[in-house]
């Protein structure tokens, strides 16, 4: 169930840091290996929570510098991980970003497959023409999308102008 709620964050997460899907996989896999291997000390779900994003976070620091640091991005991470506030803002995007996918997934599958076609940078024409239906109804779909992705998010909209 936890893996299921936070790998795809967590692998979000990771990506921040490291650019190889392969060495990402690896850095959740260990954190939840690692949680699995202490679950008897955790109480409560924030802390597993907290617990995997410090894991995924210090794996991937780990193995840039197990790397040796070979370009100056890599160390710009290193050196600006070390103020909490980049951490923290990392992590809050990330929670943003899972919270995103997951109000995406909810739309029917028409209006998602409308939807991502649109976000690829496709006209309603295309769209239209490429699914079979009309143009009318690209528009009602990525009307209803909107409109259901802006009502579910409002909450997380909210949060993020009181924070800014």
């Amino acid at each position: 169930m936890l893996y299921d709620r936070y790998v795809v964050a967590l692998r979000y997460f990771a990506a921040k840091y490291v650019d190889d899907e392969a060495a990402i996989e690896d850095v959740v896999q260990d954190a939840f290996v690692a949680l699995w291997e202490k679950r008897t000390e955790f109480r409560v779900e924030n802390a597993v929570k907290s617990y995997l994003y410090k894991a995924v976070r210090n794996d991937c620091l780990n193995l840039i510098r197990h790397r040796q640091v070979e370009n100056k991005y890599a160390e710009e991470m290193i050196v600006e991980d070390n103020q909490s506030e980049f951490f923290l803002d990392r992590v809050l995007e990330s929670e943003i970003f899972q919270v995103l996918l997951s109000v995406f997934d909810e739309l029917s599958p028409a209006c998602k497959e409308v939807y991502q076609m649109s976000l690829d940078g496709m006209s309603h024409e295309k769209i239209a023409e490429k699914l079979g239906i009309s143009i009318n109804t690209v528009k009602k779909h990525k009307n209803n999308a909107n409109h259901y992705m802006k009502e579910r998010l409002k909450n997380v909209l909210s949060l993020l102008l009181w924070i800014s």
